[in-house]
């Protein structure tokens, strides 16, 4: 029998035909592997989306009892509550079902709607009981007792339910995860063996190409060398018109001319290529100048929230100061007074007596002058705006000029005891550090309720640790904090105050501010004890001074 005989452009269509079916193989293969990942994908999803949904029914569950006690307070309708409660859970678990079903597409789910039909009932009986509990109580009932009662029912009646969803649905994701480990262990295993026989193949019917090529291809090294040496203007001699070498010269003739086209191409493409990377080089240039502008703006708000606090705290005052300001005023005015009338009604020179009298009503004009200028100049050092000069501070005359602007609200809640003495400069801003221990003065004043100033004392203290460090303590006998509360009192917009007292941002900036100084700022508080601020700042130079 005769062999068949094969050109080279029939091993080649072989050697595609084999690459190609091998390629859909493995590709079919990855399809398949990627729908049962992605069908898992989308049942682990809507477990979660289950889990979700019974968290925040248990969370809505406590907001409605808040509701509920709420409305019967203030005299509203709890029916009316009721029933909105009933329509979200309602939604809720109408999406649950939803949920459910996606979950088992094709599989059994009976088990799971009724128990989810279960917790509906049992979620529904607590609701209406809740709220005929809080409807039904007498006018003076606690609280605290209906919450109580309410909460029992819900951890009776619903709370099992809720566990037994919860329970299933983490058993659902563990088995699914379960089958997505399984899937994806096959998925290894034939991604490797089904390459490896590819590979073996292709090799295989690579090498039998390959050997005949060679001998076709050794006629037309010398030529091709030569081009590729970059002789691109010579040509392989073409003999005849399907012979499998000459239509292998005629290929390289038309890439050699090809290539001349893209040599020249290139030169265009690189001077295209150049002038495009000075554009875009441009562009960064100017995306960085842009960026730079935004820092800026956003250091500039950062020193416009410090300033805007600052400036709160200075409203916080005015009432104090003006009564401050006022009672110098008040006798600098009556002293001027005098002095003018009677000067107005003196004829001649004044007697011994008249100008000794003239003399003291000037000097206590004088001196209530000067208490307006004390204060005035606190005033300055607290309003000043700019934040960005730093150096030496006097930690003396920035806690005494604090505790000055505190005085009116501290005068009536308690005693003020200072012991600042004797403490090196550091190193930061004095109206930034103003800043601080007049919002801590302010906390701790209002800390302590009015009417019992001899019981109560706020105290600010100034010691020299170790070499390089100065610490001032805000130490005060209020109300203190609870340990829940601790942990979040530097936090932003959280305030201990009640509603509409406080914003929230008080410690918050001090922190930032005294992190800017590389300093600490830390609280230690009892319930009913009272609250311990402690500073922490760096000492100008480097060394503490005696």
């Amino acid at each position: 029998m005769k062999p068949i005989e094969m050109t080279l452009r029939s091993r080649v269509l072989l050697f595609a035909a084999v690459a190609v079916g091998l390629v859909a193989l493995v590709g079919g293969v990855l399809f398949v592997t990627a729908s049962r990942g992605e069908r898992g994908l989308a049942q682990m999803l809507a477990i979660q989306s289950q889990t979700e949904i019974y968290g925040r029914m248990t969370d809505e569950s406590f907001g409605y009892l808040s509701t509920l006690l709420h409305t019967r307070e203030t005299g509203g309708d709890t029916q009316a509550v009721l029933e909105a409660q009933e329509k979200r859970f309602a939604a809720g678990f109408a999406r649950l079902e939803e949920l459910v079903r996606e979950e088992h597409a094709g599989e059994p789910m009976e088990g799971e709607l009724e128990r989810i039909e279960q917790l509906q009932r049992a979620l529904q009986r607590w609701l209406r009981g809740s709220e005929e509990r809080v409807r039904l109580a007498p006018g003076g009932g606690e609280a605290a007792t209906l919450v109580h009662e309410s909460l029992q029912a819900f951890r009776e009646k619903v709370a099992p339910h809720l566990k037994e969803a919860w329970d299933q649905s983490r058993a659902d994701l563990d088995e699914h995860e379960r089958r997505g480990q399984q899937s994806l262990g096959i998925g290894r295993v034939v991604g490797v063996a089904v390459p490896l026989v590819a590979l073996v193949l292709v090799l295989s019917m690579a090498s039998i190409i390959y050997l005949n090529m060679r001998r076709a291809l050794g006629t037309l090294l010398e030529r091709a060398q030569r081009m590729g040496e970059g002789d691109l203007d010579s040509e392989l001699p073409v003999k005849g018109e399907r012979d499998e070498y000459d239509l292998m010269a005629r290929a390289i003739n038309r890439m050699a001319t090809q290539l001349r086209s893209a040599v020249q191409e290139r030169e265009r493409y690189n001077a295209l290529l150049e002038q495009t990377v000075r554009q875009r080089t441009a562009e960064l240039e100017q995306a960085n100048a842009r960026l730079t502008d935004s820092l800026q703006q956003l250091q500039a708000a950062q020193s416009q929230l410090l300033f805007a606090d600052r400036l709160a705290t200075v409203g916080q005052l005015a009432a104090g100061v003006g009564h401050e300001l006022n009672n110098p005023l008040a006798f600098v005015l009556s002293n001027l007074n005098y002095a003018q009338q009677v000067v107005t009604e003196m004829e001649a020179a004044p007697t011994p007596v008249e100008r000794r009298e003239l003399l003291e009503a000037l000097a206590d004009a004088r001196e209530g002058a000067e208490r307006v200028r004390l204060i005035v100049r606190d005033l300055r050092m607290l309003s000043h705006p700019d934040d960005r000069e730093m150096g030496p501070v006097d930690l003396v005359k920035v806690v005494r000029s604090a505790a000055k602007m505190a005085a009116h609200e501290i005068r009536g809640r308690a005693r003020l005891v200072q012991a600042v003495e004797n403490v090196p400069p550091v190193h930061g801003n004095s109206a930034r550090l103003c800043q601080v221990f007049l919002n801590l003065l302010i906390n701790a004043a209002h800390a302590i309720a009015p009417g019992a100033v001899e019981r109560n004392e706020i105290k600010l203290s100034a010691r020299v640790d170790g070499t390089h460090r100065v610490t001032v303590e805000v130490r005060d006998t209020g109300s203190g904090i609870s340990k829940d509360k601790l942990e979040r009192v530097f936090e932003p917009f959280f305030t201990t105050k009640p509603a509409g007292e406080g914003s929230g941002l008080g410690l918050s900036v001090c922190k930032s501010i005294i992190s800017a100084h590389g300093g600490d700022i830390s609280v230690e508080s009892e319930p009913g004890q009272g609250t311990t601020f402690r500073v922490s700042l760096p000492v100008y130079g480097g060394e503490a001074r005696a």
